[in-house]
Protein backbone atom coordinates (compact mmCIF):
# COMPACT_ATOMS: atom_id res chain seq x y z
CA UNK A 1 0.00 0.00 0.00
CA UNK A 2 1.09 3.67 -0.46
CA UNK A 3 1.91 6.48 1.84
CA UNK A 4 -0.49 9.69 0.55
CA UNK A 5 0.68 12.71 1.11
CA UNK A 6 -2.75 14.60 0.97
CA UNK A 7 -1.51 18.52 0.71
CA UNK A 8 -4.97 21.06 1.31
CA UNK A 9 -4.97 23.20 3.77
CA UNK A 10 -8.81 23.18 3.77
CA UNK A 11 -7.69 19.44 4.75
CA UNK A 12 -11.09 19.72 7.73
CA UNK A 13 -13.22 21.34 5.33
CA UNK A 14 -14.36 18.48 2.66
CA UNK A 15 -12.77 17.14 0.33
CA UNK A 16 -9.49 16.60 1.89
CA UNK A 17 -11.27 14.66 4.02
CA UNK A 18 -12.80 12.70 2.05
CA UNK A 19 -9.65 11.43 0.06
CA UNK A 20 -8.22 10.40 3.13
CA UNK A 21 -11.25 8.61 4.28
CA UNK A 22 -10.97 6.66 1.09
CA UNK A 23 -7.63 6.02 0.94
CA UNK A 24 -7.35 4.94 4.38
CA UNK A 25 -10.50 2.57 3.66
CA UNK A 26 -8.36 1.20 0.45
CA UNK A 27 -5.44 0.33 3.53
CA UNK A 28 -2.92 3.42 2.62
CA UNK A 29 -1.14 5.32 4.78
CA UNK A 30 -2.18 9.31 5.10
CA UNK A 31 -0.10 11.95 6.11
CA UNK A 32 -1.79 15.63 6.33
CA UNK A 33 -0.18 18.08 5.05
CA UNK A 34 -2.25 21.75 5.95
CA UNK A 35 0.90 24.55 5.48
CA UNK A 36 2.57 24.85 2.47
CA UNK A 37 4.24 27.89 3.73
CA UNK A 38 6.40 25.39 6.39
CA UNK A 39 9.15 24.73 4.86
CA UNK A 40 10.72 22.04 6.96
CA UNK A 41 7.13 20.58 8.04
CA UNK A 42 6.68 19.90 3.84
CA UNK A 43 9.71 18.17 3.96
CA UNK A 44 8.82 16.23 6.91
CA UNK A 45 5.63 15.11 5.77
CA UNK A 46 6.60 14.42 2.27
CA UNK A 47 10.11 11.78 3.29
CA UNK A 48 9.13 8.37 2.15
CA UNK A 49 5.90 9.44 0.14
CA UNK A 50 4.57 7.13 -2.64
CA UNK A 51 2.20 9.53 -3.47
CA UNK A 52 1.00 13.53 -3.52
CA UNK A 53 -2.35 14.32 -3.76
CA UNK A 54 -2.50 18.56 -4.18
CA UNK A 55 -6.29 19.90 -3.06
CA UNK A 56 -5.39 23.66 -3.40
CA UNK A 57 -7.38 25.91 -1.42
CA UNK A 58 -9.56 28.94 -2.69
CA UNK A 59 -7.63 32.08 -3.61
CA UNK A 60 -5.24 32.93 -5.41
CA UNK A 61 -4.31 30.32 -7.79
CA UNK A 62 -0.51 31.36 -8.49
CA UNK A 63 -0.03 31.41 -4.44
CA UNK A 64 -2.61 28.27 -3.57
CA UNK A 65 -1.89 26.50 -7.20
CA UNK A 66 0.94 27.16 -8.94
CA UNK A 67 3.32 27.82 -6.15
CA UNK A 68 2.20 24.97 -4.69
CA UNK A 69 2.98 22.42 -7.13
CA UNK A 70 6.70 24.29 -7.31
CA UNK A 71 6.82 23.75 -3.29
CA UNK A 72 6.19 20.35 -3.26
CA UNK A 73 7.79 19.69 -6.30
CA UNK A 74 11.01 20.70 -4.99
CA UNK A 75 10.40 19.08 -2.22
CA UNK A 76 9.59 15.74 -3.41
CA UNK A 77 11.92 12.69 -2.64
CA UNK A 78 12.49 9.64 -4.38
CA UNK A 79 12.03 6.79 -2.52
CA UNK A 80 14.34 4.61 -3.34
CA UNK A 81 14.93 4.80 -7.12
CA UNK A 82 10.90 5.65 -7.50
CA UNK A 83 9.66 9.91 -7.60
CA UNK A 84 6.58 10.30 -5.70
CA UNK A 85 3.48 10.54 -7.66
CA UNK A 86 1.72 14.04 -7.72
CA UNK A 87 -2.17 13.99 -8.08
CA UNK A 88 -2.97 17.78 -9.04
CA UNK A 89 -7.06 18.31 -8.85
CA UNK A 90 -7.55 21.43 -10.57
CA UNK A 91 -10.85 22.51 -12.94
CA UNK A 92 -12.75 21.53 -15.70
CA UNK A 93 -13.41 25.71 -16.61
CA UNK A 94 -9.31 25.79 -17.16
CA UNK A 95 -10.15 23.93 -20.89
CA UNK A 96 -12.76 26.54 -21.28
CA UNK A 97 -10.40 29.40 -21.53
CA UNK A 98 -11.25 33.12 -20.10
CA UNK A 99 -14.77 32.95 -21.42
CA UNK A 100 -16.25 30.40 -18.95
CA UNK A 101 -17.64 32.02 -15.89
CA UNK A 102 -15.37 30.38 -13.19
CA UNK A 103 -11.98 32.15 -14.78
CA UNK A 104 -13.95 35.74 -14.55
CA UNK A 105 -14.15 35.36 -10.84
CA UNK A 106 -10.22 36.89 -10.48
CA UNK A 107 -8.12 37.73 -13.23
CA UNK A 108 -5.61 35.51 -12.22
CA UNK A 109 -7.47 32.32 -11.70
CA UNK A 110 -6.92 30.94 -15.27
CA UNK A 111 -3.57 32.10 -15.97
CA UNK A 112 -2.36 30.78 -11.95
CA UNK A 113 -4.03 27.10 -13.09
CA UNK A 114 -2.34 26.50 -16.24
CA UNK A 115 1.04 27.58 -15.21
CA UNK A 116 0.44 25.02 -12.19
CA UNK A 117 -0.51 21.87 -14.83
CA UNK A 118 2.19 22.74 -17.49
CA UNK A 119 4.55 23.10 -14.54
CA UNK A 120 3.63 19.68 -13.48
CA UNK A 121 3.56 18.49 -16.85
CA UNK A 122 6.98 19.33 -17.42
CA UNK A 123 8.56 19.18 -14.28
CA UNK A 124 9.96 15.51 -13.98
CA UNK A 125 7.63 13.73 -11.65
CA UNK A 126 5.29 11.22 -12.33
CA UNK A 127 1.59 12.95 -12.12
CA UNK A 128 -1.92 13.12 -12.33
CA UNK A 129 -4.34 16.19 -13.71
CA UNK A 130 -7.69 15.70 -12.71
CA UNK A 131 -10.42 18.36 -13.76
CA UNK A 132 -13.73 17.75 -11.88
CA UNK A 133 -16.70 19.54 -13.15
CA UNK A 134 -19.25 21.47 -11.08
CA UNK A 135 -19.20 19.49 -7.34
CA UNK A 136 -22.44 18.12 -5.46
CA UNK A 137 -22.69 16.40 -2.22
CA UNK A 138 -23.92 13.74 -3.30
CA UNK A 139 -23.56 10.26 -1.50
CA UNK A 140 -20.34 7.83 -3.09
CA UNK A 141 -21.52 5.84 -5.58
CA UNK A 142 -24.79 7.41 -6.72
CA UNK A 143 -23.98 7.34 -10.41
CA UNK A 144 -22.06 6.81 -13.59
CA UNK A 145 -18.48 8.31 -13.42
CA UNK A 146 -17.50 9.60 -16.67
CA UNK A 147 -14.17 10.59 -17.80
CA UNK A 148 -13.47 12.94 -20.47
CA UNK A 149 -9.74 14.49 -22.09
CA UNK A 150 -12.49 16.77 -24.68
CA UNK A 151 -10.93 20.16 -23.48
CA UNK A 152 -14.31 21.95 -23.00
CA UNK A 153 -16.52 19.39 -20.40
CA UNK A 154 -19.56 20.33 -18.56
CA UNK A 155 -21.53 18.78 -16.02
CA UNK A 156 -22.05 17.80 -12.10
CA UNK A 157 -19.99 15.41 -9.60
CA UNK A 158 -19.91 14.16 -6.55
CA UNK A 159 -17.34 15.56 -3.91
CA UNK A 160 -16.83 11.88 -3.07
CA UNK A 161 -16.37 10.35 -6.21
CA UNK A 162 -13.68 12.91 -6.67
CA UNK A 163 -12.01 11.82 -3.87
CA UNK A 164 -12.48 8.18 -4.95
CA UNK A 165 -10.92 9.25 -8.81
CA UNK A 166 -7.50 10.80 -6.67
CA UNK A 167 -7.16 7.79 -4.73
CA UNK A 168 -7.50 5.72 -7.42
CA UNK A 169 -5.35 7.89 -9.54
CA UNK A 170 -2.45 6.92 -7.37
CA UNK A 171 -3.45 3.00 -7.45
CA UNK A 172 -3.72 2.93 -11.32
CA UNK A 173 -0.69 3.53 -13.48
CA UNK A 174 -2.82 4.67 -16.59
CA UNK A 175 -3.70 6.98 -14.72
CA UNK A 176 -0.09 8.79 -15.32
CA UNK A 177 0.68 11.56 -17.22
CA UNK A 178 -2.55 11.87 -18.13
CA UNK A 179 -5.09 15.15 -17.91
CA UNK A 180 -8.50 14.69 -17.86
CA UNK A 181 -12.02 15.40 -16.80
CA UNK A 182 -14.94 13.91 -14.92
CA UNK A 183 -18.62 14.57 -14.58
CA UNK A 184 -21.81 12.14 -13.35
CA UNK A 185 -24.42 10.74 -15.35
CA UNK A 186 -27.01 7.70 -14.65
CA UNK A 187 -25.98 4.69 -14.21
CA UNK A 188 -23.66 2.69 -12.64
CA UNK A 189 -21.02 3.94 -10.09
CA UNK A 190 -17.13 2.67 -11.26
CA UNK A 191 -16.29 -1.09 -10.63
CA UNK A 192 -13.16 -1.50 -12.07
CA UNK A 193 -10.44 1.20 -11.74
CA UNK A 194 -8.00 -0.04 -14.17
CA UNK A 195 -10.65 -0.07 -16.64
CA UNK A 196 -12.23 3.55 -16.12
CA UNK A 197 -8.12 4.84 -16.89
CA UNK A 198 -7.41 2.44 -19.52
CA UNK A 199 -8.72 4.56 -21.95
CA UNK A 200 -7.08 7.50 -21.53
CA UNK A 201 -4.23 8.96 -23.60
CA UNK A 202 -1.23 10.27 -22.10
CA UNK A 203 -0.58 14.14 -22.49
CA UNK A 204 1.17 15.56 -25.09
CA UNK A 205 2.55 18.84 -26.37
CA UNK A 206 -0.47 19.42 -27.69
CA UNK A 207 -2.91 18.85 -24.32
CA UNK A 208 -6.00 20.26 -24.67
CA UNK A 209 -6.32 24.15 -22.93
CA UNK A 210 -6.90 27.45 -23.81
CA UNK A 211 -5.25 29.20 -26.21
CA UNK A 212 -2.12 30.77 -24.91
CA UNK A 213 -2.86 33.74 -26.65
CA UNK A 214 -6.37 34.07 -24.29
CA UNK A 215 -3.84 34.22 -21.13
CA UNK A 216 -1.87 37.48 -21.81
Amino acid sequence: MARIVIAASGYRGSTGLLVAGVARERGHGVVELTDLGDDPAVGRALDGADAIVLIPRRGNAWRHTHQAVRTLMAAATPVGELPPHLVLLSSFAVGHGPAHPLNRIDDALLPGRVAAEEELRAGGLPYTVVRPTWFTDDPPGSHALTFTQHPRPDGMVARADIAATLVAAVEIPAARSTTFALYNEPGEPVADWAAAFAHLRPDTDDQPGPDPEDLS
